[in-house]
């Protein structure tokens, strides 16, 4: 369990996360399935889950979203960006942190 020294307060995250939905817009495409979020105290982690490889999703992640949400920060942290490229449920993914974003889809597993 992370000390309290060490977690970022609720107001934090909700500040990353709303700089972070402000970076996005415009740049989503039906490709991507969803957004994590996961903030410590000097750094930030974004997870980005795409349904195929795309080189210009790629690189509007890593050009125009991330510089945007660089931009909106008061002060200087690493980030660090995840990409996924999957086809597999989302709950089956492992993401524990906060979702910014996740389109609605239905999955239908084998049985169904």
């Amino acid at each position: 369990m992370d000390s309290p020294e060490m977690m970022v307060t609720v107001q934090e995250e909700n500040r990353q996360a709303l700089n972070l939905v402000r970076a996005m817009l415009g740049s989503i495409t039906p490709n991507f399935r969803a957004v994590y979020l996961e903030c410590t105290p000097d750094r930030v982690q974004l997870y980005f889950v795409l349904e195929t490889e795309s080189a210009a999703d790629r690189e509007e992640i890593n050009v125009e979203i991330v510089g945007e949400f660089l931009a909106l920060q008061e002060a200087w942290f690493d980030i660090d960006v995840q990409i996924t490229v999957s086809t597999a449920n989302l709950s089956q993914l492992a993401h524990p942190h906060r979702a910014v974003y996740r389109r609605r889809e239905h999955w239908y597993g084998p049985d169904e």
